[in-house]
């Protein structure tokens, strides 16, 4: 039988026995193993370098390099070669070699290599030509690396390049390789601003947490940590157990202060929600507070309470906090810490402005028509209708999904959603005892609303829970409820009633409201129309005349008091914040 036979292309058979790599590469005395590369053009360089100076047998089998002829290979590659080579080498056919030589495999190979050599100057310019190679593609290989080999001249190279690459994007898979120390400078001055990026970028620190070691870097389970059930191995596991469980409590405080330096406040309340259920969550009570914190924060944001410090997501200084007034047909805005007032645009429509909220950041003005009321938005930098509502004389609170406008007249709440359709959602009637509403306060996870009586000694307080929007009778408040103003710092809530009373608002054990009476400030009667804490100062507006230098921080509320007046009949005064920008292009007023 004839034997089939198979034609053979030389040129070919030439290449793959090409392909084929024997050759033993050393460099002063140490063996290296090179990928194909790499060591064909080493044998390449190697062999016109030599021939420059004597023949060299083709059939090589081995090659040693001395360190200065290795350093003058490098110059060779191409991302190691500068503009004008420094050594002066030009290697004849090496530029067929050169396209291939860039990878960041051969990167890699030449930084281990040079790092076994252990020559400092070598090992310099081999992890500066890393540096610049990183991208998003290769970062994880060569951060990796570089907090393995701890070099510093990468790592620096790698920080840089996170700023620049976060700064438009963001890479869930980047976030879970870095140290606790990069995560926690990376979240800290985090770039972005947007409310939907947040939810993302929590989430990741949550799995970071999930699988970083004792030393705050990211950790990979392996074979080698499974113990079988045996007796030794039952014992191996009981000390085992002591040493998790310090690792998790390491764990959980770094991820403790990566929650505190990130913008948590401007995450999501489903977001928000979900984490606090996470296991990890639920063993660290620090990092549990401040989920539980943030939640909060988001329920109560909208109320013209309190504003805590980290309130601002992004840049915080192209931002100022402002106390916001319902002058007549304007609003006027004092500028908190600069002590100068501002106008905001006019809006031809406002003909007397009785209130102010702040729903969802973004501010909400109630106009009197006479004949009914109008409700506008404040959105890039002009006033938008959103809403009419019959009759007038409303007091305007927001409070989670609503803004709720309190109707006297026909002694109901109407529940304003800004944002959906229809925006007047439903509509919430009064308890059968309860009439003349005077003043309605944010408290907690409900609003109190003060009725008047037949005297002004005291007033009846009712309580709406918000979002059951169950009434509950919390009893009397000593004291008359006429043009009385509510605050709150981070944990307190207080009412300041006209004569300048300051009473802290508590629930009790039986759910049942108290006042605490603090200070009286002043013995007249006043006409006040808010007041809010920033920053540890009292700011309050008035329509009564007083000198702010008469009053004195109160302990454990605040140092100062700001107090505010005007003659002339004002509405509400909120807090808020506006772009810098806006600030400059207003119309200024006064201040000191």
């Amino acid at each position: 039988m004839g034997t089939k036979r198979k034609s053979v292309d030389i040129e070919a058979c030439n290449y793959c026995e090409s392909l084929q790599t024997d050759l033993k590469v050393k460099i002063e005395g140490k063996s290296f193993k090179f990928n194909k590369v790499l060591t064909d053009a080493i044998s390449h360089f190697y062999r016109e370098s030599s021939n420059m100076v004597e023949n060299i047998s083709d059939n090589l089998h081995e090659i040693n390099l001395s360190a200065e002829s290795f350093n003058e290979f490098l110059y060779t590659v191409p991302s190691f070669r500068k503009c004008i080579n420094p050594l002066g080498i030009t290697i004849p056919g090496f530029s067929k070699y050169e396209e291939n030589l860039g990878s960041t495999e051969n990167h890699l190979e030449l930084w281990e290599a040079v790092r076994v050599m252990k020559i400092p100057s070598l090992i310099r310019d081999c992890e500066t030509k890393v540096g610049q190679i990183i991208s998003e593609d290769n970062f994880e290989r060569i951060y990796t690396k570089a907090n393995h080999y701890k070099s510093d001249i990468v790592l620096c190279r790698a920080r840089k390049y996170l700023d620049y690459f976060f700064m438009n994007n963001y890479n869930k898979n980047l976030t879970l390789i870095l140290t606790y120390e990069d995560l926690f400078r990376l979240i800290k001055r985090w770039p972005f601003h947007h409310d939907e990026m947040q939810d993302t970028v929590l989430r990741s620190i949550f799995e970071w947490a999930e699988n970083v070691d004792d030393q705050g870097r990211p950790a990979v389970a392996s074979k080698d940590d499974v113990v079988m059930p045996t007796q030794k191995g039952r014992k191996y596991e009981n000390k085992a157990v002591g040493k998790k469980v310090n690792k998790v409590q390491e764990e959980l405080s770094m991820l403790s202060k990566i929650l505190k330096a990130s913008k948590i406040n401007s995450a999501s309340i489903e977001c928000l929600e979900e984490l606090s259920k996470h296991p990890l969550c639920e063993q660290d009570h620090e990092a549990k507070l401040i989920v539980t914190k943030a939640m909060n924060y988001k329920l109560d944001r909208n109320t013209h309470g309190y504003w805590p410090p980290d309130a601002l997501y992004g840049n915080s200084l192209d931002y100022r906090h402002i106390g916001v007034l319902a002058d007549n047909d304007r609003v006027s805005a004092l500028v908190l810490e600069q002590c100068h007032w501002i106008r905001f645009p006019r809006c031809p429509l406002h003909t007397k402005i009785t209130n102010l909220t702040v729903f969802d950041n973004e501010l909400y003005a109630v106009s009197s028509t006479g004949l009914e009321s109008l409700i506008f938005v404040y959105r890039k930098k002009e006033w938008t209708f959103l809403l009419d509502l019959p009759k007038k004389n409303y007091s305007a609170i927001s409070k989670g999904s609503f803004i709720y406008v309190i109707d006297g007249t026909s002694c109901s709440v109407k529940c304003v959603s800004p944002r959906e359709t229809p925006v007047l959602h439903s509509e919430i009637k009064f308890p059968v005892m309860m009439r003349n509403p005077e003043t309605a306060l944010d408290f907690d996870k409900s609003i109190l609303i003060f009725c008047s009586i037949d005297s002004d000694d005291r007033a009846t307080v009712m309580c709406l829970e918000v979002p059951e929007h169950k009434w509950t009778d919390c009893g009397y408040l000593e004291g008359s409820a006429k043009n009385m103003v509510g605050f709150r710092n981070e944990t307190m809530y207080f009412i300041l009633q006209r004569d300048g009373s300051i009473s802290q608002v508590r629930r009790k054990q039986d759910n049942s409201i108290e006042f605490l009476l603090i200070k009286r400030l002043w013995s007249i009667q006043n006409t006040l129309r808010g007041a809010f804490i920033y920053r540890d100062v009292l700011y309050i507006f008035s329509n009564t005349p007083m000198e702010s230098s008469c009053l004195r921080g109160v302990s454990g509320m605040c140092r100062e008091i700001e107090y505010w007046y005007q003659e002339e009949e004002a509405g509400n005064f909120v807090q808020y914040y506006i772009p810098v920008l806006d600030i400059c292009r207003s119309e200024h007023l006064y201040g000191d």
